[in-house]
């Protein structure tokens, strides 16, 4: 057997020389032919590539694209595999024969991939490693060889994927409407799935992967490629190449204790991803599913026995008395209803379990905003711990488990307050998101095979399963037969930014609403679908009633760093929502590009804020995928603290940045946040690695930045928080010193401010304006 590996290269000569030295090296001569496919690099590629004897080089007069140029050079190869392999990758001591290993493990199995330092949905691992002599050693222990390390995956990312002959030739070659490339792997599994193949995902192999390497001297037209590619493989395939492919692992851990022969039902299954993570686990459990897209069910329907879609009764597995498992993925939208949860006990059997999740009445973020004349949150649309609890004894649950899903950097002091203020929650309560609940089914109950549960269709729609009006309940006095959405939207609050403005659901637009949302139109447009976690600030109407503290400290950053990026081209690594990087382009930037290591954040920061001279990518900020001295201008807000190394995140900062070009960077100061704390002790923040003190972080830029400014936030001072005066902070961010919308004598609390004219207080964070040796 062997295999024909598929390289294609743009220029990068030394990366692609060394991803053909480590061939060389680690894979057997005998055991596969090389061919090249050149796009017409302008670096001497080809000219180096057209002197390699074991090299077969195909030129090509221009650019055609990767998905074209890998289908050139399949055309051309003789092998029993295809191994489509990027020219930023590093392989592995017994790489090649480990996954020929796997994919000969069955002649279901269409494709494998390995694992990696760089890539999304599962398939990277965390790695330490700062040289490829440290990388060759880390991967000479970890790859061994274990067929019980392999799992089967909805995709496989396409860096190093490993190709039967059969499968390329009933799924197709890649599809060249995909352009320069990207989703043309999420599209090529999808079409080896329905062509009945088995994606292997082979957790016993490692290869080393640089990250978009080959695409970085055309990155403006890939960051394009990005946004349009998503668009086609939507309209190609009818549902979300992200969301429909997602895997809930938060509803997977109340699951424990399946065993084979079992029977779970998810209702909201997309395209059956976390079943499919359900048998990995658990080996052969029964899998049913419901989904309200019928393209994503047909997908879903090559894991699961069953899948119903709209209009159609869910029926209970012949031989059973019941599922065994029903599991809600109903995205976070509102909390199941309580007739809906009757049917679902109705479906199970005695004894048999449902997982579900609930937004939190009680986090701190959604309490305030409660308490805002305009509620922006619609009723029943979430529930508090004992809410949840007592719904589900009220359709027959017991053995009630809840995990609270908590949200990074809940403001202690309003969750402080607010146990002070009530004393009846845990003080964990009020930092929680949403709680994912495990509950069993008791005797006795409502029975029914079917139930009024709508499932949302690709426009936001609902439409039930069955049920008619007798088959409903009321609850709590409220309407009844309320159907349960999946992907479905609650009531719209009033947007912040642009001219798309709506009042609460039931509510007409009055004045005052019409006055808030005129006020804070000058941020970007708002992400009222988007759920804020704490996590990633997002612009929203209830992030800006409920935590105006946070929004305006984020908001002033970027109004602190546009001033030194007029006419540059600027990186906003970290971007998280995006919204900082439109703001950046708005205020005279010449391009910006937001990168952000969470995949699904970038699609939505595409979406709402990418455009002319404004794109999104996904990545590492510890391996950007540019080439040196690429921008003018970095900006990193609260980035630092996450990585493991402080200092390697400066370095990779000072490569991109061109010579002179400016880093405005930010971070907690550990004497406000964790005054008690060294540096390297755990800090309260679970997310963050290390925290700074004012000196350590001064020392840390030093090493390659000239420092030419320090600024300020949230002071602290002996008696209390400390606010600077209004033409200290003009000082800062220029003339837009207030914030229309938020009361000027709180929000000067969070502006920021130089060091020098803040006296006898301490900031609890700290923005560095630096310039690169």
């Amino acid at each position: 057997m062997t295999t024909s590996i598929i390289m294609v290269t743009y220029n990068q000569l030394a990366m692609t020389k060394r991803a053909i030295a480590s061939i060389r090296k680690h894979t057997a001569a005998s055991s596969y032919e090389l061919i090249v496919v050149d796009n017409a690099s302008a670096d001497g590629t080809a000219d180096w590539l057209a002197e390699q004897p074991d090299v077969q080089l195909l030129r090509q007069s221009g650019n055609v694209g990767f998905p074209a140029a890998c289908n050139i050079g399949a055309a051309r190869a003789t092998g029993d595999y295809v191994l489509l392999l990027n020219n930023d990758t590093v392989v592995t001591p017994r790489w090649l024969e480990q996954l020929t290993l796997a994919i000969e493990s069955d002649e279901r199995v269409g494709a494998v991939g390995p694992i990696t330092n760089y890539a999304g949905y599962g398939q990277m691992i965390e790695t330490s490693y700062r040289t490829m002599d440290e990388m060759q050693r880390f991967a000479e222990a970890y790859n061994v060889s274990s067929p019980d390390r392999w799992e089967e995956r909805m995709k496989l990312i396409g860096f190093c994927l490993m190709i039967k002959r059969s499968a390329w030739e009933a799924a197709g070659p890649l599809d060249e409407s995909y352009g320069i490339g990207n989703y043309e792997d999420d599209d090529w599994c999808m079409s080896a799935r329905l062509a009945g193949f088995r994606l292997l995902l082979c957790r016993d192999t490692f290869i080393h992967h640089e990250g978009s390497a080959s695409f970085r001297l055309v990155k403006e037209t890939y960051r394009k490629a990005l946004m349009t590619n998503e668009k086609t493989f939507m309209n190609k395939w009818g549902f979300h190449p992200q969301i429909s492919v997602n895997v809930r692992e938060d509803l997977l851990r109340p699951l424990r204790g399946l065993k084979p022969g079992m029977s779970v039902l998810e209702v909201g299954c997309g395209c059956g991803a976390t079943l499919l993570e359900l048998r990995n686990r658990y080996g052969i459990v029964r899998l049913f599913g419901c989904e309200g897209e019928p393209a994503a069910a047909k997908v879903a329907e090559l894991v699961a026995e069953k899948v119903w879609t709209r209009n159609e009764d869910v029926e209970i597995p012949t031989g059973a008395s019941g599922f065994d498992a029903v599991v809600l993925n109903d995205i976070l939208t509102v909390p199941a209803q309580l007739s809906v949860l009757r049917h679902i006990h109705g479906w199970l059997r005695p004894g048999g379990i449902v997982a579900t999740s609930a937004p939190n009445r009680l986090f701190v973020d959604y309490v305030k905003a409660y308490l805002k004349p305009l509620n922006p949150i619609s009723r029943d649309a979430m529930l508090s711990r004992a809410e949840l609890e007592h719904r589900l004894k009220q359709a027959g649950f017991g053995e009630i488990e809840i995990e609270a899903i908590v949200a990074e950097g809940a403001a202690k002091r309003d969750v402080d307050a607010l146990f002070q203020l009530t004393g009846e929650a845990n003080r964990d309560d009020y930092a929680a998101v949403y709680y994912v609940a495990r509950a069993v089914k008791g005797r006795g109950g409502v029975g029914g095979k079917s139930a009024g549960i709508g499932l949302a269709g690709g426009r936001g729609e609902s439409a039930p399963i069955s049920g008619g009006p007798g088959d409903r309940a009321s609850e709590g006095g409220g309407s009844g037969g309320q159907a349960h959405e999946v992907g479905g939207s609650g009531g719209q609050a009033a947007r912040i930014g642009g001219p798309d403005v709506q009042a609460p659901a039931g509510n007409p637009p009055t004045n005052s609403t019409k006055a808030m949302v005129t006020e804070l139109s000058y941020l970007p447009k708002a992400q009222e679908d988007v759920p804020f976690t704490g996590e990633r600030l997002v612009l929203s109407s209830a992030v800006a009633g409920s935590h105006p503290d946070v929004l305006a400290e984020h908001v002033y950053r970027y109004r602190l760093a546009r001033a030194y990026c007029v006419g540059k081209q600027v990186l906003d690594a970290a971007c998280g929502a995006g919204y900082g990087a439109r703001m950046l382009k708005d205020g005279g930037a010449a391009s910006v590009t937001g990168v952000d290591i969470d995949a699904a954040a970038i699609a939505l920061a595409g979406r709402d804020y990418g455009g002319e001279g404004v794109s999104f990518q996904t990545g590492n900020v510890l391996q950007l995928a540019f080439v040196d001295a690429s921008f003018d201008v970095v900006v990193s807000f609260e980035t630092i603290e996450h990585v493991p190394d402080g200092s390697a995140w400066l370095r990779e900062a000072a490569r991109v940045l061109r010579p002179g070009g400016r880093l405005i960077i930010s971070t907690p100061n550990r004497e406000v946040t964790n005054p008690d704390r060294l540096f390297g002790q755990q800090v309260r923040n679970p997310y963050h690695c290390f925290e700074y003190s004012i000196g350590e972080f001064i020392g840390e830029l030093s090493v390659l930045y000239d420092i030419e400014g320090m600024f300020g936030q949230t002071f602290v001072g002996p008696h209390g928080h400390v606010a600077p005066e209004w033409p200290d902070i003009a000082a800062a961010v220029g003339g837009d010193t207030t914030m229309a919308g938020f009361n000027p004598d709180i929000i000067r609390f969070y502006a920021p401010a130089s060091l020098s004219r803040v006296k006898n207080a301490r900031p609890a964070y700290v923005i560095a304006l630096c310039r690169k040796r």
